[in-house]
C-alpha cells in the first residue's frame, strides 16, 4: 500500500479503476504511477513514428492525471514501447512498486481464449499483490463497492494448502488500513465430503484467525460445501463483501484453459474487487497459530 502501478490501454474500461485509486489515495499511498505501454512500431530507422507514438500515449496519460485531480498522493505518468505484460513486470521492478491496480474488461470467451486477458497474464506473473477491478456487468450483482463507500468486509478463501495463505498479509494490510473485518472461508468440495475435511477446514480457518487477532484485525469464518467458485459468490451476495482477497498458483497457459482454477473463475464471473497474489510453495505460511484462537463467528 505504498507504490501504487495503475496500467491504463486508453480504453474506457481501463478507466474503471479511477474511482478504486480515489479509495486507495484515502488509505496513505506514497505514489502513483500511471502507466501506458505501446507495442513497438519500428525499428531505428523508424525512430520518429516511435516516438510519435509515446507521444500520444502521453498525451492521453496527461488527460488521465486530470481526471485524478484532488488527490493527496503524488501522481506521475509514465509511456513506454514494449509487450504490455512485460513491460507492466519491468516497470513493477524498475519503479519498486507494491501493488498494481488493473481493470478487467469482460471479453468474450473466444476472444480470451485467442487472445488472452492481459489482466489474468499480470495476476500469474506479477511478483506484487494485483487488485482487478472488474468492468460493469448488467448480468452481475450491480452492489459493488462505490466511490466514497466504506471499505467493511473483505472475504479471504482458504482452502486449506499453504499456498492460499500467502494472500493473508495482504489482506491484513488491507483491512488495517481501510478499517475492515477479513470473512475467511473454507469450502468443502460437495462430492462426497468427509467429516475429517470439514475439522481440517476449521482448523485451518481459526489458524489464520490467529493472524488477525495478532494484528487487531475483527473476523469470523465460515465452512461452506459446494463449488468453490460457486458458494465464494454467494456468500459475497449474502454477506454483503465489498472486496475478496485470494492468491493464485500461476499455471501455465495451457492449464487455465482446460481446468480454470478457481482465482481465474472468480475473476471472470466476480463483480468485486479482487486482489490476489502469486503464490510462492516453498514459502512457509503465515501464523501457524493454534486453532482455539477465536473470532467473533
Amino acid at each position: 500500500m505504498s507504490h501504487l502501478l495503475v496500467p491504463l490501454d486508453g480504453a474506457k474500461a481501463a478507466e474503471t479503476v479511477f474511482p478504486m485509486i480515489r479509495r486507495l489515495d484515502a488509505f496513505g499511498l506514497s505514489e502513483i504511477t500511471l502507466l501506458k505501454t505501446e507495442l513497438p512500431v519500428a525499428m531505428d530507422g523508424y525512430a520518429v513514428v516511435c516516438e510519435a507514438v509515446l507521444e500520444q500515449a502521453r498525451s492521453y496519460l496527461a488527460e488521465a492525471r486530470n481526471q485524478l485531480s484532488g488527490l493527496k498522493t503524488p501522481v506521475r505518468t509514465l509511456a513506454r514501447l514494449g509487450p504490455a505484460t512485460s513491460t507492466i513486470l519491468e516497470v513493477v521492478d524498475e519503479k519498486k512498486a507494491t501493488l498494481v491496480l488493473m481493470a478487467l474488461d469482460r471479453r468474450p470467451r473466444l476472444v480470451r481464449f485467442l487472445f488472452g486477458s492481459e489482466a489474468e497474464r499480470l495476476v500469474r506473473r506479477c511478483p506484487v499483490p494485483v487488485l482487478v477491478v472488474p468492468s460493469p456487468s448488467a448480468e452481475l450483482a450491480p452492489t459493488g463497492p462505490q466511490e466514497g463507500r466504506p471499505l467493511r468486509s473483505i472475504l479471504v478463501p482458504l482452502d486449506g494448502g499453504r499456498a492460499s495463505r500467502t494472500i493473508l498479509p495482504h489482506a491484513l494490510e488491507l483491512a488495517q488500513v481501510g478499517g475492515a473485518r477479513l470473512l475467511l472461508v473454507s469450502v468443502v468440495p460437495s462430492h462426497h465430503p468427509e467429516r475429517t475435511d470439514f475439522e481440517l477446514a476449521e482448523e485451518q480457518l481459526y489458524a489464520a484467525g490467529a493472524d488477525c487477532a495478532a494484528a487487531g484485525i475483527d473476523f469470523s469464518v465460515l465452512v461452506e460445501s459446494g463449488d468453490p467458485v460457486g458458494r465464494i459468490l454467494a456468500v459475497c451476495r449474502d454477506r454483503g463483501v465489498d472486496c475478496i482477497a485470494m492468491s493464485t498458483r500461476g499455471r501455465s497457459s495451457l492449464s487455465r484453459w482446460i481446468a480454470p482454477s478457481a482465482t481465474l473463475r472468480v475473476l471472470r464471473e466476480s463483480w468485486l474487487p479482487t486482489l490476489t497474489i502469486r503464490s510462492d510453495p516453498a514459502v512457509r505460511p503465515v501464523g501457524l497459530g493454534a486453532p482455539h484462537a477465536l473470532g467473533r463467528q
